[in-house]
């Protein structure tokens, strides 16, 4: 991953003032410093200029956005003085995981690290994905990497077959509650079909293999033309979950 380091020509005092910053001063003249620095911001802090004002509780941010060879850009900085030095004391900030906050922005935004600043980079948005899939093994499954856009099939397209297969298991184990389900695009892959089950209860050991395998015998009975991922909403806290819970209909619920 290649992406050229920019300098100013008067570095503050207090520079470097963290890692970030150790790596970006020793990206200078190293084209080839892309990896490390994605690697460095999966464990680092931004600061994120608010225009508007705003915070981490206030809902939706309303974000600056420069443009560098027609490529729009999110602006941060790798220090509140860095912040300070470019954009002064008077514009409101919130500071974030830099993970976290990648994750939040649509797939085709970049991220521009101090812009003006006295180190500067400018993450294209493959740089970006990468920096969504930061900390995460392939364990962790496709829904905690990269930024993932989800929504409903088509009525054409909705694997009715297959969900009713799904609900036949389900209702020979008597411990799925409900189940979901959806497609997520994640950057720019195909769709996966997401299947989220809330289970009844949890009091006889390990009972999450239950569900998967009933999936299984549900897909060797009819197939489906796209990967299947099961979700635990019981388990995972994060917006796919959430938005599973909030916005689908579940196809499958057990009556007590």
């Amino acid at each position: 991953m290649n992406f050229p380091a920019q300098t100013q020509p008067h570095p503050h005092g207090g520079w470097p003032g963290n890692e970030l910053e150790e790596v970006l001063s020793a990206s200078l003249g190293v084209p080839s410093a892309g990896s490390r620095i994605v690697e460095v911001l999966g464990r680092s802090f931004v600061w994120v200029p608010l225009p508007s004002g705003g915070g981490p509780h206030s809902g939706p941010l309303d974000l600056p956005t420069v443009e560098l060879d027609g490529q729009a850009y999110v602006p941060v900085f790798s220090s509140e003085e860095q912040f300070r030095q470019v954009v002064g004391s008077h514009m409101a900030y919130t500071v974030a995981p830099a993970v976290e906050f990648a994750r939040g922005l649509p797939p085709q935004a970049g991220i521009a690290v101090n812009p003006g600043g006295v180190v500067g980079i400018p993450l294209p948005p493959p740089a970006v994905a990468e920096l969504c899939r930061a900390g995460h093994t392939p364990l962790d499954g496709a829904a905690s990497g990269g930024r993932v856009r989800l929504f409903e099939p088509d009525w054409q397209d909705d694997p009715v077959d297959f969900l009713s297969a799904a609900s036949a298991e389900f209702e020979t184990l008597e411990v799925v509650a409900t189940a979901r389900r959806c497609l997520a695009a994640i950057e720019t892959d195909d769709p996966v079909l997401f299947v989220g089950v809330e289970l009844s209860r949890w009091d006889e050991g390990d009972l999450r293999t239950l569900p998967m395998d009933a999936l299984g015998r549900a897909l060797g009975r009819t197939a489906v033309k796209w990967p299947v991922n099961l979700v635990l909403l019981d388990v995972a806290q994060d917006p796919v979950g959430d938005w599973m819970r909030d916005r689908v209909r579940p196809f499958y619920q057990r009556v007590p």
